[in-house]
């Protein structure tokens, strides 16, 4: 060991080089970060552009989700936006207004005028339906409003219900056919040797009246006997044979051949 000039030992002095190669990198906590930034960012433009693609409505629906329920309530926001109004000025309290092809479009009014006709009969509410189909609108109504059983004679009364129906067809350029149906338990009481003559007598009955009183050209109206080959329900109780003798009202387009 080494000493020095006053006799102690030299202390002993290590010295360490370092190696070749690129000095160390600085840290990558800031990738992180900017990687949280930017996912932010990507989510606040996304939300913005869902807003945006809102409907009046819902934004006003998304508005009362956000609202301070303990504020008070002239403090809330109610409409961000004034809703439009789709209704025509000339349109009628409940028949909104709708993009209908023209088919449509007429079956839909015919179907309203049909429900008028119903709601303003108390006897038409119990007894009778309507329904439609890709050709026309069908009007059903039981026998007993406007025949009594056996009978093809037009019971008193009956002509309000029918002036509805020829309201329709001076409105719409549209026919009309009436369809006739008895029940399995009538006989004709002697007049109609069977049930298809009775239901074929009962809608050329209310076929006359319709061409008779209300002008309509014949060419636009046709009768129809079923007799009772078309039942509804089957017949069990007399509950059900009243169903089954009925008369059925299609109007249909003047192109569209219906029976």
């Amino acid at each position: 060991m080494a000493k020095s000039k006053t006799g102690e030992p030299s202390p002993i002095i290590i010295v360490k080089k370092g190696g070749g190669g690129h000095k160390a990198h600085h840290g990558g906590s800031w990738k992180v970060a900017y990687a949280d930034f930017v996912t932010a960012m990507m989510a606040f433009f996304l939300l913005l552009w869902l807003v945006a693609a809102l409907k009046p409505q819902q934004k006003n629906e998304l508005a009362l989700v956000f609202q301070d329920k303990n504020a008070p309530t002239n403090e809330k926001v109610v409409n961000l936006e004034k809703i439009p109004n789709f209704m025509a000025k000339d349109a009628k309290v409940g028949r909104p207004e709708f993009k209908l092809s023209q088919e449509n479009k007429l079956r839909y009014e015919v179907a309203l005028m049909i429900k008028e006709i119903i709601a303003n009969d108390p006897n038409l509410r119990q007894t009778s339906g309507v329904s439609s189909d890709s050709a026309g609108v069908l009007l059903n109504v039981n026998s007993p409003v406007l025949f009594d059983p056996n009978s093809a004679t037009l019971k008193p009364g009956s002509d309000k219900m029918l002036q509805g129906i020829i309201d329709i067809l001076k409105a719409h350029k549209i026919d009309l056919v009436v369809r006739g149906h008895a029940d399995d338990g009538e006989t004709g009481g002697g007049l109609y040797p069977s049930k298809w003559e009775l239901s074929s007598a009962r809608a050329a009955a209310i076929v006359r009246y319709i061409v008779e009183k209300g002008g309509i050209p014949p060419t636009r109206v046709r009768a129809v006997g079923y007799g009772d080959s078309q039942p509804l329900v089957p017949p069990t109780s007399p509950d059900a044979r009243a169903k089954n003798r009925r008369v059925e009202f299609y109007y249909h387009g003047q192109d569209t051949p219906a029976w």
